[in-house]
């Protein structure tokens, strides 16, 4: 194995310009927006990734959550499908069923159409796996859990009578 050629001089001269180009792209106001997101799915179709999107967010609607949140559960869903093909297949079948529940499309109808549509396939296996795998992949981000208020597990700081047992403000007092 060959030992990289990088001098002191070298790595202070890279990380510089890294650091000089992070500043000037944040005096500049460009950020990575959530709109900027895109699902890569490698074994389902986009329209399908879409529609399962649209149907975790009609399980579980959340105003201030992104897009980008809803799509990551479905890359988690897209590999699993990738490792067991009857998976794939019933995804793309309920997405077939959810299609034809709606007026058009699923990702086209309205709120109150999805919700219909979502209401009639309750309680059938790809219903049960999507919602099974979606309740786990979305809560457990944590990039999400300050926006509910949630800080986190407390276990590390010694649980919650030691952490945030008694620190609610929002209860009124006796």
């Amino acid at each position: 194995m060959t030992k990289p050629n990088l001098s002191r001089r070298s790595f202070l001269k890279t990380t510089g310009l890294t650091a000089a180009s992070a500043v000037a792209l944040t005096m500049t106001g460009i950020t990575l927006s959530a709109s900027a997101w895109s699902m890569t799915l490698t074994t389902l179709d986009v329209a399908t990734g879409k529609s399962l999107s649209a149907l975790c967010r009609t399980l579980y609607p959340h105003q201030h959550l992104a897009d980008m949140y809803y799509d990551a559960c479905v890359e988690g869903l897209d590999q699993k499908a990738k490792a067991d093909p009857a998976l794939a297949q019933l995804l793309i079948q309920g997405i077939h069923t959810l299609n034809s529940y709606s007026k058009g499309t699923f990702l086209q109808a309205s709120a109150s159409d999805k919700l219909i549509a979502t209401q009639k396939i309750e309680g059938t296996p790809f219903f049960n796996q999507v919602r099974s795998h979606i309740v786990v992949a979305l809560y457990n981000n944590e990039k999400i859990w300050r926006s509910f208020g949630y800080q986190g597990p407390s276990y590390p700081y010694g649980g919650y009578l030691d952490r945030g047992f008694n620190d609610i403000n929002w209860l009124p007092e006796k």
